[in-house]
């Protein structure tokens, strides 16, 4: 079972990343907001709501999630990108309460995990860091960017931060 999450979470990461990459290039178009906001209504799947994610439109983003999990408190994937949106709007404390409500659901979820890592480092949490971290390091028995990912950041914040 755990070997089927990992493929599932990779093939969405590689669907997923190259969109991350290429947001934003081009810059903000005013008339593409204005369809965007005409569609917001309508649209509230997953992929939408990345695509705004990407744009940085984290407002609307968050918006359509808090909808999307008023429907299915359940949904760990919308908790998760609430999570994500919580902290690029710097609620940390918020976007980690999303994180634990994503893992609670799923604890074996790598990307929640590897967010909620990032979001303790902001507040300066180590040691809730490092006890994701490890978690990870299993999840990810043999090697996952997350970890990786996740473990640098820990070690730039204690080589930045030595008391």
């Amino acid at each position: 079972m755990k070997n089927y999450f990992k493929i599932i979470y990779i093939f969405l990461f590689l669907l997923i990343y190259p969109s991350f990459l290429l947001a934003n290039l081009d810059g903000p178009n005013p008339t593409e907001d204005i369809k965007e906001n005409e569609v917001l209504a309508k649209d509230n799947s997953i992929e939408f709501i990345i695509e705004l994610i990407n744009k940085g439109d984290y407002e609307n983003s968050k918006k359509i999630l808090m909808e999307k999990i008023k429907d299915n408190k359940n949904d760990e994937h919308a908790l998760n990108l609430l999570g994500y949106v919580e902290r690029q709007l710097q609620n940390y404390l918020s976007a980690i309460n999303y994180y634990k409500a994503a893992l609670f659901i799923n604890n074996e979820y790598i990307a929640a995990h590897h967010y909620i890592i990032m979001a303790y480092l902001e507040i300066d949490k180590l040691d809730k860091a490092r006890e994701h971290r490890d978690y990870l390091d299993l999840l990810c028995l043999f090697g996952c960017i997350e970890f990786t990912e996740a473990n640098n950041a820990i070690k730039m914040y204690e080589a930045n931060n030595v008391r």
